[in-house]
């Protein structure tokens, strides 16, 4: 076997790491079998595989020990969620099975890595090289961690983001509206925002009315911003009329509006959309108002900042949300949108201060 060949596979092998892939323990075993056969006086290439791998580890475990130096507002600051809510999803990342344990002869990346991973690549815009050099892991390796860390993150769905059932709920979302608005009975906010993404195959159904390619995320929003139900994936040639209709919270309001809306409650959304019996729209602005409907305009307006507020705030913190680059495939971009408002509830629920950058 040539040293071409060797060093090629060595530079491959070193750049690249599976957490249960053990093709490349059995490769590297197979090279240094035929390359002892091979050449015998070239054996110190085996020596110089093991240390450089030794090196590639070392370089991770030194990065989460430098990630544990952190002080608690460094790693908020850093990774967006506070360490005790990062520690607690790690703990039920680990327990779950969707990080592989097993070892084949190689470390498996961590459960609590593979946290990182994804809470650096939600964090920012950066492509996927910069953040596979960082932590010395392969492109392939990376997106996979992305992909089991995003699925792992939507079994929470129903547990963070959820309706108010329960009576005590809705009144308390209902008196906190009205201390804020002025308005009775508001069980939430509801809109929409456009998330933008690279031009995808089927590109005039993605284009939106304001010119670039973007994915629509439907949310309500409580007086405390919580997202309370979101719907996301319709393309952004759709207006926010069209994204209700589809979405299962149309469905379920049709057929059973005490469900969701118990005690006349309702939501309040701008004038795109239907005035419905649970669904509220400010009137429609021309000279026959009165002086009332011009002041509950006022107060409706006032409510429906909290929805700006709370898409501010999911696009502040999480900035992939702003812009997908490079990334095409529709169902992971939608699947990480979700998991990004699955973790703005959770940094809210933990007591996270929501204006703090």
């Amino acid at each position: 076997m040539d040293k071409i060949k060797l060093t090629y596979f060595l530079t491959e092998y070193i750049h690249s790491s599976d957490d249960s892939d053990s093709s490349s323990w059995s490769d590297l075993s197979s090279v240094k079998s035929e390359f002892y056969e091979d050449d015998e006086e070239d054996r110190l290439f085996i020596p110089l595989m093991q240390y450089l791998i030794r090196i590639k580890r070392k370089r991770v475990d030194d990065y989460l020990h430098f990630v544990e130096s952190w002080t608690d507002a460094e790693f908020k600051n850093r990774l967006i969620l506070s360490r005790k809510t990062a520690y607690k999803l790690i703990d039920d990342l680990e327990k779950s099975g969707f990080i592989a344990s097993h070892k084949f002869g190689l470390k498996p990346l961590e459960p609590k890595l593979c946290f990182y991973i994804f809470l650096s690549f939600i964090a920012d815009t950066e492509p996927l090289t910069p953040l596979a050099n960082r932590f010395d892991i392969s492109i392939s390796s990376t997106f996979r961690v992305l992909r089991r860390v995003v699925a792992w993150l939507l079994t929470k769905l129903d547990d963070a983001i959820k309706w108010p059932q329960d009576f005590n709920d809705v009144e308390t979302i209902c008196e906190q509206y009205h201390f804020k608005t002025g308005i009775s009975n508001i069980l939430g906010v509801i809109d929409c925002t456009h998330i933008k993404i690279e031009k995808p195959r089927n590109a005039r159904e993605y284009c939106n009315p304001k010119g670039y390619f973007s994915i629509v995320l439907q949310a309500t929003i409580d007086a405390n911003l919580r997202f309370t139900n979101i719907y996301c994936g319709e393309p952004g040639s759709s207006n926010c009329s069209r994204v209700l209709r589809k979405s299962p919270l149309y469905q379920t309001a049709t057929q059973n509006r005490d469900t969701l809306f118990p005690h006349n409650t309702f939501l309040v959304g701008h004038s795109g959309y239907p005035s419905l019996s649970w669904l509220v729209p400010p009137f429609r602005e021309n000279k026959r108002l009165t002086s009332q409907q011009r002041e509950f305009n006022s107060l409706h307006a006032s409510a429906r900042k909290l929805s700006d507020k709370a898409f501010n705030l999911l696009k502040t913190k999480f900035r992939r949300i702003k812009l997908f680059t490079v990334y095409r495939n529709i169902p992971f971009i939608t699947d990480t949108i979700v998991a990004a408002c699955i973790l703005h509830n959770y940094c809210l629920d933990e007591s996270c201060d929501p204006s703090e950058e």
